[in-house]
């Protein structure tokens, strides 16, 4: 977002190279010229959220340099585990602006105000002496949440939605693919129409999943094609951009629908045959094993943030729906896990009752990294062989997402208004299976 000489804001830079345990790549990649000059120009970059798609540590340590020279800012969250901002501040040395829940804050002559969303995401409001630009970037917020949002734009100012626009997760089969793919959509109207809003940028969906494993969610993305006939037949003033155009102002964009028309099409013709063009990457992998000491630390993990007490208790009244077992096929090394929070062990087990199959690499990501399930999920490197198999694997293991922001199933964290409505919410979600 260009405001001016002085209020530069670069969102989520991921220029180059995969993301999600090398289950996404990026339609396009811009060369280093091209990342050198917008960075010539920054003077803000904000950070949505830890997902490597929007906090790219490659890019970071690649012009960690240069940030530095540039004296350019990074614009974050509080969050409780202090992950990210630590490692901005310590290991890469990089000045921080920590921006809190629904607390604004003059930068400059603007004001910008961050907005939680879920256990890890946010979005940005900039308001500006004309505008109010409103990244949502890949939030999903409830209409009460959009109520509380639009109680902000109080100041009688046009308003710019900048969103995504395209489902960015695993979807089990094809009904279900094309049911997120409108709601994506449906989300946009509905949001415009909330905010009053006068213009929406989509943006932040200019990816693909690019492994042999997960190639086939690919089949119903939205494009730019398909959302801009979706978005004008609404009456939705929009307007795609790409990284060939040259820069134009916002007035512009919001008072002439001939210069929206001109650039869309471009853009269209730009990113829809990116699209077309796409092949899966060859990627080699390799297998693994399933080694006790994985195990062990991946359960220790699980104690350290919840309470076993609240876990079991829980699976024993719901009659293991919830925190029950889930039974998982690894193709590769052709090896049976019986998986829940508190034993992984390899069975012997029929085809009838295995809910999962992936390869072997997947399974261990998942359980090595904080963040391995919230991966496996959003890169959907898996297939499920028994129905409902996806949705027994977030009610066994699911929460475990939550603890990569601190969180846990915990009583002081069960009493939070705001983790019960995420949690709720996601199951509601996966029983919909509209989203």
């Amino acid at each position: 977002m260009d405001f001016g000489k002085d209020m530069n804001i670069l969102t989520d830079p991921w220029y180059n190279g995969n993301a999600f345990d090398n289950g996404w790549s990026l339609l396009y990649e811009n060369k280093h010229k091209f990342i050198i000059k917008v960075l010539n120009k920054t003077n803000y970059i904000y950070i949505t959220h830890e997902h490597p798609d929007h906090f790219s540590i490659k890019f970071f340590k690649e012009y960690s340099q240069i940030l530095k020279n540039k004296k350019i800012k990074i614009i974050f969250q509080k969050t409780i585990d202090k992950r990210v901002e630590n490692f901005i501040k310590k290991k890469l040395n990089l000045n921080l602006i920590i921006l809190e829940n629904f607390k604004t804050i003059k930068l400059k002559k603007f004001k910008l105000t961050l907005i939680n969303s879920g256990p890890i995401d946010s979005s940005l409001i900039v308001e500006t002496d004309k505008y109010y630009h409103v990244n949502f970037n890949d939030c999903e917020f409830s209409e009460s949440e959009l109520k509380k949002i639009k109680k902000l734009l109080k100041n009688k100012k046009k308003i710019i939605i900048y969103m995504q626009f395209s489902y960015a997760a695993f979807r089990s089969n094809d009904i279900w693919l094309k049911k997120a793919a409108l709601f994506k959509l449906e989300n946009i109207l509905k949001i415009y129409n909330c905010l009053g809003a006068s213009l929406v940028i989509p943006f932040a969906s200019f990816v693909y999943f690019s492994s042999k494993e997960n190639f086939h969610l690919n089949n119903h993305m939205n494009n730019v094609t398909i959302t801009t006939k979706h978005l004008k037949k609404n009456n939705i003033n929009n307007c795609f951009l790409n990284p060939k155009l040259k820069e134009v102002s916002v007035d512009k964009l919001i008072n002439d629908e001939s210069v929206r028309y001109k650039i869309t099409k471009k853009s269209m013709l730009f990113w829809d045959c990116k699209f077309k063009n796409i092949k899966p990457k060859n990627i080699s992998i390799h297998n693994y094993q399933i080694t006790d000491d994985l195990i062990k630390n991946f359960l220790m993990r699980i104690k350290l943030y919840n309470s076993f007490f609240l876990l079991f208790l829980i699976r024993y009244l719901s009659f293991k729906y919830f925190f029950g077992d889930i039974i998982i096929y690894l193709k590769d090394t052709k090896k049976t896990f019986k998986i829940n929070f508190f034993k992984i062990e390899e069975k012997k087990i029929e085809k009838s009752k295995i809910d999962l199959e992936m390869n072997s690499n997947r399974l261990v990501f998942l359980l090595n990294e904080l963040y391995g399930f919230d991966t496996l999920t959003v890169n959907g490197c898996f297939f499920e062989v028994k129905k409902n198999g996806f949705e027994r694997l977030i009610r066994s293991i699911g929460f475990i997402k939550i603890n990569q922001a601190g969180n846990g199933i915990k009583i002081k964290n069960i009493l939070s208004f705001n983790l019960i409505n995420h949690i709720i919410s996601l199951f509601l979600k996966l029983k919909s299976k509209k989203t």
